[in-house]
């Protein structure tokens, strides 16, 4: 299993010195790093994980909404049930570090000093204030 996610990677749409900069940053902790490979290479221990790999006789359906293989790509992206509210915040928190860092490199000021703190105003807040 180890090295799937280098082997599933289309080097036409993927940059794979980006892919990797994070690891070579060296901010993450090291236990932060290990989790990220493994799901990157599908060994977190999911249920397909543990039926197919690990050979035990458990169902490898989600055990969220019962219809799909509970694999690492299924759990990220493709859930129906997680797909009604998690992936939606989700997708608010990388927002709000996209916002907090353009406004850091344009000078807005910022009442919170890292961007996991920061809550942008929305849209409709600052239309009403006008």
């Amino acid at each position: 299993m180890h090295g799937q996610y280098i082997r599933n990677i289309d080097k036409k749409l993927i940059s794979e010195e980006d892919t990797f900069l994070w690891l070579s940053k060296g901010d993450v902790k090291t236990e932060t790093e290990s989790e990220i490979v493994a799901a990157q290479d599908q060994v977190l221990k999911t249920k397909y994980y543990a039926t197919k790999i690990l050979n035990t006789e458990t169902d490898s359906k989600c055990r969220l909404c019962q219809q799909f293989d509970e694999t690492v790509d299924h759990i990220t992206s493709a859930c129906p049930i997680l797909a009604k509210e998690q992936y939606i915040k989700r997708h608010e928190r990388v927002c709000a570090q996209l916002h907090f860092i353009i406004c850091k490199e344009t000078g807005v000021q910022l009442g919170k000093k890292h961007w996991y703190e920061h809550v942008p105003k929305s849209l409709e807040m600052v239309k009403e204030a006008r």
